[in-house]
């Protein structure tokens, strides 16, 4: 099918977004809590050579930014990614993916809110924390009943919370460092010396690959575009620049964070049972440190999981007006049965988790990443494929992005056998893939409701055109 005619399909969602707005949507899903406890883990693997892998990653982040933005200037559309995939790589595809991006977000909801449990024990004690989670998912579910607005401004500002003490960590961990030690020629010297003789390319390339995994999330991007508001005074490419400038954003910050906890570490190890910027607070001794950071963890987790929710419930949006889920789901408006599925499923897997919690979290984690990953590689083969049919004026020399991008994004698929955490994830995701495959083989080429208010013969509801 044709892009403009998936566009008309999935047409009837207000733009009520600002471009601020779409910057902390960015912000929110990939800032997590391993960046601002420290990003132990990477930095454990590779040492303050982590830096450098980060470095890396941050321009296969940028560089699927750049594709993703292309493509989303020219075509926004609520399906994102996932109805680039179907216009440029066949209908089939445009299942698949989306099939294995509400699996990843319902997943993620699932198991990454079980996270909290340990600070909601912490705050009330007297009550089951696996109750107290369920009443949150509940909450974010009725937050998002409210509307995009609602959804759009509560984000902005735990976007706003977690950003702005993530430059405070930054800040105190540069100064203690610098007061330990502040930095000489020959200190410098020593240092790059000290951490080139001890950086392996194994280990580069596995923190490396731990690093682009942390970039995963700025593909909503692409789907929180199709609800961004771009001035009319703004060219069509205008989308694409505030797409790219808030990747930028969201990159530096995360390059930085790793770059002062690499810096600090260097002069304060850390004890095992801390990670970097908990130990770093302690020792800057700050009043109510302990509770300022619990209270950012919640923060955080809260923050991912509410762009989760969205995206996914924009992606289950998607898969009914192609036909792939019942119809009730893709009626426009507030989008409160598309919303409600992706957070009741998330319930059933978090119960699953609270019988089974090992075998439940494995599983679910690697099908996340492993889709995430492989979707990742189809927005850079749909590229190649957006530039070959003249997505930009000058051809398809920007063809040579997306065959970068999946060369790299291949690579990586490959090294998380090599890495224990990430062992298990092609040993589920790839039969997860291959479920997902035949069943697109068995489905029907079917375009879907061609009109956003086809929901009902030929009833129309122009409630779906308008915000309520």
């Amino acid at each position: 099918m044709k892009i403009n005619q998936i566009i008309r399909r999935e047409s009837g969602l207000p733009a009520v977004f600002t471009r601020g707005q779409l910057a902390a949507i960015a912000v929110g899903a990939v800032i997590s809590y391993g960046v601002v406890s420290g990003s132990a883990f990477p930095l454990t693997v590779a040492g303050p050579a982590a830096v450098l892998s980060y470095a890396a990653a941050a321009l296969i982040a940028l560089l699927l930014m750049r594709c993703l933005s292309d493509m989303t200037a020219a075509h926004p559309t609520p399906g994102g990614f996932a109805s680039y995939a179907e216009a440029f790589l066949g209908h089939r595809t445009g299942f698949v993916v989306r099939a294995a991006y509400v699996v990843s977000v319902v997943t993620i909801v699932g198991t990454e809110i079980a996270m909290l449990e340990r600070v909601l024990a912490w705050w009330m004690p007297q009550v089951p924390p696996s109750l107290v989670v369920i009443a949150l998912l509940a909450g974010l579910n009725l937050l998002h009943l409210a509307g995009a607005r609602v959804f759009a401004w509560v984000e902005f500002a735990l976007s706003a919370v977690k950003g702005l003490a993530l430059l405070a960590l930054i800040v105190i961990a540069c100064v203690y460092a610098f007061n330990a030690a502040p930095p000489t020629v020959d200190g410098a010297r020593t240092a790059s010396a000290t951490i080139l003789a001890g950086m392996t390319g194994p280990q580069v390339w596995q923190a490396f690959t731990i690093a682009t995994m942390g970039f995963i999330g700025l593909e909503v991007m692409s789907i929180a575009g199709a609800e961004t508001r771009v001035p009319a005074r703004v060219p069509a490419r205008g989308l694409g620049r505030s797409m790219r400038r808030a990747a930028w954003w969201v990159v530096v910050l995360v390059v930085a964070g790793v770059a002062a906890s690499a810096w600090f570490q260097w002069h304060e190890p850390v004890a095992p049972n801390l990670t970097p910027f908990v130990q770093l607070l302690e020792l800057a001794k700050l009043p109510g440190a302990q509770l300022a950071f619990t209270v950012l963890m919640a923060v955080t987790v809260v923050s991912v999981l509410n762009c989760q929710i969205y995206g996914g419930s924009r992606m289950v949006f998607s898969m009914a007006r192609a036909g792939q889920a019942p119809a009730v789901l893709g009626r426009a408006g507030k989008l409160r049965a598309p919303v409600t599925v992706v957070v009741g499923a998330a319930m059933l897997v978090y119960a699953a988790h609270l019988v089974f919690p090992g075998v439940v979290y494995v599983a679910a984690s690697s099908m996340a990443i492993t889709s995430l990953l492989a979707i990742w590689m189809v927005i850079f083969l749909a590229y190649i494929r957006f530039q070959q049919l003249g997505g930009e004026a000058r051809g398809a020399k920007g063809a040579w992005r997306g065959i970068v991008g999946v060369v790299v994004m291949m690579a990586i698929a490959v090294s998380t056998l090599q890495i224990d955490a990430f062992a298990p994830a092609l040993f589920y995701g790839i039969p997860l893939w291959l479920l997902l495959s035949l069943a697109a083989l068995l489905l029907r080429n079917k375009t879907g409701n061609s009109h956003p208010d086809n929901l009902g013969g030929k009833r129309k509801n122009m409630k779906g055109l308008v915000e309520i």
